[in-house]
């Protein structure tokens, strides 16, 4: 972060200065209180199990410089009616700071693959500044920005949501350049009602768009692509079975491991299986052009992505491969991890092709569709001839029971040790396992247990 004085920062978020003297310098905005220096500035934010004020005192014995408070304290305080509010209206100051592009990123599934995509392509023509981890909601994004240096040339930005009107905050806060969308699922239906709701939530994004911005949308999403004429904004559409794309992919060609594909005469390859990860390519593609990058260097851009960790991580023991997928799910995002699963091959100790396993938890967040997408799940698990589906969970059952009038074998189990035990118990030489579940679900629990026992019957 670039140094800003206390006074500055406090008019940035309407704030009151009080308990100052001469003028203080920040260069580091933190919501942790344990991070405590000389130019750190603690924003003291109230969770539903935390409260950030409790904590400011030991931020202030840890020489921290000073914090964002709804309470008066006894040390350099700027104080503000709400904390979190304020952390938001700093962000949107300091982003204002910054002539750079910026890309914001938003979609029911493929966000983080997206973004990491085009952090990939984008770093071949300059220092990128992306969002960490999973930091792509009301506190995460504004964090994100506050690492802003001007060193960076690109910002990729992703945004994130599970109600309506939280991607109209964060693209307000962030005001990109260029606005992706890359679908519009099932995830978080429980809370919005239905995917046309779901499409209007994720337009949101539109209403920060700069002026003269640009959209980049999945148009082989009926949805987004429904909106073609109807948009404030330029858009570009791209898609792998739609002709009249923009940007469209041809000789698709996934693998076990990677996906290859060509876009006009120019040829692709993702080190990632699945056609999804052939949308995030193009996705990432279509920004590049967007900016005038060299195409070499767009194709090296695509070709040196890597999937983040616990999101179909391929991890190959023993000649077992486990899949672990373990970092989120929703019915959209299972159906990919299946299709990963079907295409993937170990080969059996008779070179006749190893077993499909899945290993699935409950979606959640999904209301009155929760019977129904599980269902969707199992029936595409019976599509795929997945030999043997592992489930866990009350939701998950439905899975279970639908891949089983399929033909498929299943096993329901209550909870994570006990679908640990009974994969391990059929488990062979050449079986490949998806493990995959919402990230509450804490299923990494079963792929690392899978892989020490494979590492110990070396």
């Amino acid at each position: 972060m670039e140094q800003m004085t206390l006074s500055e920062i406090a008019r940035a978020v309407h704030g009151r200065l009080l308990h100052t003297e001469g003028t203080a310098f920040i260069d580091t905005v933190s919501t942790d209180s344990r991070q405590a220096d000389g130019s750190t500035l603690f924003v003291a934010l109230k969770g539903e199990r935390f409260d950030g004020h409790d904590f400011i005192g030991g931020f202030y014995q840890g020489g921290g410089a000073a914090v964002i408070s709804e309470r008066e304290t006894e040390g350099p305080v700027i104080l503000v009616e709400d904390t979190r509010l304020a952390l938001g209206a700093l962000a949107k100051y300091y982003r204002r700071k910054f002539n750079l592009p910026v890309i914001g990123i938003t979609g029911s599934v493929g966000k983080t693959s997206t973004r990491r995509m085009i952090e990939s392509v984008l770093s071949a023509a300059g220092e990128v500044c992306g969002t960490q981890g999973n930091l792509n909601n009301d506190i995460g994004l504004p964090r994100t920005l506050l690492t802003l240096e001007r060193a960076h040339q690109y910002a990729v930005i992703e945004m994130g949501m599970n109600h309506a009107g939280e991607i109209r905050y964060l693209t307000n806060i962030t005001r990109p350049d260029i606005a992706v969308i890359t679908n519009v699922g099932t995830a978080h239906i429980g809370n919005l009602g239905s995917r046309e709701a779901i499409l209007r939530a994720k337009l949101e994004i539109l209403e920060g768009l700069a002026p003269g911005g640009l959209a980049l949308l999945n148009g082989d999403d009926e949805r987004l692509y429904a909106q073609k004429f109807k948009l404030p904004c330029r858009a570009m559409y791209y898609g792998i079975h739609n002709p009249a794309c923009d940007l469209t992919a041809r000789d698709v060609a996934c693998g076990a491991l990677e996906s290859r594909f060509r876009v006009g005469r120019d040829a692709f390859a993702v080190h990632a299986p699945g056609e999804h990860h052939v949308y995030n390519a193009l996705a990432a593609i279509a920004t590049g052009v967007a900016f005038e990058l060299p195409m070499i260097d767009i194709q090296k851009g695509v070709e040196n992505f890597r999937p983040a960790d616990m999101r179909q991580t391929m991890i190959d023991i023993g000649g077992v491969r486990i899949i672990e997928d373990c970092y989120n799910a929703n019915a959209d995002s299972m159906l990919a991890a299946l299709a990963v699963l079907a295409a993937s091959d170990m080969g059996g100790p008779s070179g006749t092709g190893g077993r499909k396993i899945a290993v699935l938890g409950d979606m959640l967040e999904l209301g009155e569709f929760t019977q129904a997408e599980h269902r969707r799940v199992g029936g595409c698990a019976a599509r795929h001839g997945i030999d043997l589906l592992v489930t866990v969970g009350e939701y998950a059952a439905a899975i279970a029971e639908t891949a089983m009038a399929g033909g498929v074998s299943a096993i329901c189990v209550t909870d994570n040790r006990a679908a640990l035990g009974a994969v391990l118990g059929l488990l062979r030489p050449g079986d490949t396992i998806l493990v995959k579940a919402s990230r509450s679900a804490k299923f990494e629990e079963i792929s690392r247990g899978l892989q020490a026992f494979l590492i110990n019957s070396l």
